[in-house]
């Protein structure tokens, strides 16, 4: 993995942290926060599987096993919410 690309992920991940806080704001429908906020948990996991934790090489057992993790989670705090 190169700097440039480390550099991008990482400025991502601030970005979407930062997006996350702003949208409530402007978001007044609590299930819909919700649902976007894990949307961004998501992505955010799989930025650091992919990059940070340099699976996207890696074993495909591995990689999968991490990127369902990083599903799994957000749905389960998503169906709590919205129950």
């Amino acid at each position: 993995m190169n700097r440039k690309q480390i550099i991008i992920s990482w400025l991502s991940l601030i970005s979407l942290t930062f997006i996350s806080v702003v949208i409530s704001d402007f978001i007044d429908n609590f299930q819909v926060f919700i649902i976007v906020v894990m949307l961004i948990v998501f992505i955010k996991g799989q930025q650091i599987v992919d990059v940070f934790m340099e699976l996207k090489t890696a074993p495909t057992f591995w990689r999968l096993l991490l990127i369902s993790y990083t599903l799994l989670v957000p749905l389960i705090i998503l169906i709590i919410y919205l129950i």
